[in-house]
């Protein structure tokens, strides 16, 4: 049986319900999806301070659509581990009509772990979204994790902390203007890796997108509370 038939009969016996209105036989409303955008304010992809501050070098912006909580977190939660793939594009075209970057040329995913157990990359379904509104190319083969750093998911701050900064190997990048995709920003550890990753390929990182950010009351509070 393959994984498409299994997947189809799956959401035959379960269908899938609108976490936010209960309709059932889709995956999220169009208008219920609309109502997670709440951007906040540009901050650092390395460290998570307001961009803008002398604070890392080199400081790159990212953009979040909302805080990860409430319908939004759902939403994630959805698509990262409960099979609701149909998600990850419509997530992705929002997040591409809340921010524009005109200088980028390519989108680049933040891959998963080569010992993840997912069967599929949300990142590069965000990825795909962002595309069809900006009209570049994703490509989720450019940036790869190196053999010998474990997953990040399940780790504590301090433990992402320790992630080297150069966990991940990128293919040539040159002359390229890139901006990458991710699903959730928690300690900024794998986006600082990505972005070193990108730089040693001879690529410019313009700016990242994340759906969400997670803040606990420790990290960085002042740094995204809505100003």
């Amino acid at each position: 049986m393959t994984d498409d038939l299994v997947h189809s009969l799956f959401h035959f016996l379960w269908p899938e319900t609108c976490p936010v209105c209960g309709r059932i036989g889709i995956s999220c409303c169009d208008g219920c999806m609309r109502s997670v955008v709440s951007p906040l304010p540009s901050f650092c992809a390395k460290c998570g301070a307001p961009y803008g501050l002398v604070c890392c070098s080199n400081s790159v912006p990212c953009h979040a659509l909302s805080l990860h909580e409430g319908i939004s977190r759902e939403l994630l939660l959805n698509l990262k581990y409960r099979n609701s793939r149909s998600l990850g594009i419509p997530m992705g075209r929002l997040m591409g009509e809340t921010f524009i970057d005109k200088d980028a040329d390519i989108l680049i995913p933040v891959p998963l772990h080569r010992s993840g157990r997912r069967e599929y990359n949300q990142s590069l379904l965000l990825a795909e979204g962002i595309s069809q509104v900006w009209n570049i190319p994703a490509d989720d083969k450019k940036l790869f994790w190196k053999n010998d750093i474990l997953p990040q998911a399940g780790k504590t701050s301090s433990s992402r902390q320790m992630m080297p900064a150069d966990a991940m190997g990128s293919e040539s990048l040159a002359g390229r203007s890139v901006v990458l995709v991710d699903d959730v920003y928690t300690t900024g550890n794998t986006l600082r890796a990505a972005i070193s990753a990108v730089e040693k390929a001879a690529g410019k990182v313009c700016s990242v997108l994340v759906w969400s950010r997670r803040v606990s009351s420790q990290d960085n509070e002042a740094s995204w509370v809505k100003q």
